[in-house]
């Protein structure tokens, strides 16, 4: 019987991969301190929202960055967490701020709106309020698929967003496994702490991912030329 060489053990894969996802998420923080900073300083209320949002400007290149880095250390079951993180950072950052921007926009705008039908209590504003909550879920699924397709390929923004709206319909079981990803999240966020899903980051966009596998397979064969994807 052969012996396995060092290296090749189960255990040593999983600590290789603790460390990769460890020192990604350390990554991830660092690049949102701005952000730390004020949630940490501030009084969690709603008049704090319009420097949540602002804070939140450079936290978009940095979810790139971790979608390019998790998608790497799928594909290739190995990652270099400082280099290709900032890589992907850096060849990111420009498309990443096109549709980040406006999304954040639109965001910003429908929470303050939907904290003004709630606080006007009335059947016509409890509607609206209805309608205004589920544009943030839409908004937010339209998100999750952009940064998917940014991260990995290189498209023009208008296609990113057709790409997004199609995939959110078409590939229906992936979305609603990745909205579930989200609720959970977010469920365990209000069982332990705020800063769950900052020091989580890396983790919940691997298994993000890693449901979203179909998305990218299918890009890859209806949507791509040889060599046309950034990874």
């Amino acid at each position: 019987m052969k012996k396995r060489e060092f290296g090749e053990g189960t255990l040593f894969s999983v600590t290789n991969y603790i460390y990769w996802l460890l020192m990604t998420n350390i990554y991830f923080v660092l690049c949102n301190v701005i952000f730390l900073f004020f949630f940490m300083t501030l009084e969690p209320t709603f008049s704090n929202i319009t420097i949540y949002f602002i804070a939140l400007i450079l936290t978009g290149p940095s979810v790139s960055a971790l979608f390019y880095s998790m998608g790497k250390l799928i594909r290739e079951k190995e990652l270099s967490p400082l280099r290709d993180f900032f890589h992907g950072y850096k060849i990111n950052f420009k498309d990443t701020m096109r549709f980040w921007l406006p999304l954040l926009l639109v965001l910003y705008i429908l929470f303050v709106d939907l904290q003004y039908f709630n606080s006007n209590p009335s059947v016509l504003n409890h509607i609206l309020s209805v309608v205004f909550f589920i544009g943030i879920i839409v908004t937010l699924i339209f998100m999750m698929y952009a940064f998917l397709i940014n991260a990995g390929f290189n498209f023009r923004l208008k296609d990113i967003w057709k790409l997004s709206i199609y995939y959110s319909f078409k590939k229906v079981k992936v979305t609603f496994g990745n909205i579930s990803i989200v609720i959970i999240t977010l469920f365990l966020t209000t069982i332990t702490s705020n800063f769950f899903i900052l020091f989580t980051a890396s983790v919940i966009c691997y298994v993000f991912l890693l449901n979203s596998r179909e998305v990218l397979e299918d890009l890859k064969l209806n949507f791509c030329k040889p060599n046309e994807s950034t990874n």
